[in-house]
């Protein structure tokens, strides 16, 4: 995860889905809209080596075109925006004291209004026992 190659300008590549480094890098420069002699130039490859690596790359991520290729690439989490990640570390220094510990999310302390506790007190009261069905289908009858 070290090579500079994973680290786009607008996309982060994470490896998964059995792609090598090479198909990685191939996705994160596609990804950054560089263009096939500029990739050719940045990876070291011939145009051979690099419409080979888009095949392969397809055929793994299971795309029929280049634009299905990079989608499935975000779907299947092989790429990430970089916003994406600067967004995750944010989140997850808030997610933590300096001791290590996590924080416990506070509950609502709301104050009951008087509207609100006469529901809950008409809901709780208690009416007596249930009348006798039976003595009243009796009652109907005759």
């Amino acid at each position: 995860m070290t090579d500079p190659r994973f680290m786009g300008e607008d996309v982060v590549g994470l490896p998964g889905q059995n792609l090598n480094d090479d198909e990685l890098a191939l996705l994160v420069a596609q990804a950054n809209g560089r263009k096939p002699s500029e990739i050719q130039q940045d990876l070291g490859f011939d145009a051979f080596t690099v419409s080979q690596l888009e095949r392969t790359t397809k055929a793994k991520l299971g795309a029929g075109t280049k634009p299905h290729t990079m989608s499935r690439a975000f779907v299947l989490g092989v790429l990430i925006p970089r916003a994406l990640c600067l967004l995750l570390c944010i989140a997850s220094i808030n997610a933590y004291h300096t001791d290590g510990t996590q924080r416990v999310p506070k509950r609502s302390r709301a104050p009951i209004t008087a509207m609100g506790g006469a529901r809950s007190a008409k809901s709780k009261r208690d009416d007596g026992p249930l009348p006798d069905l039976v003595a009243l289908m009796a009652c109907q009858v005759a």
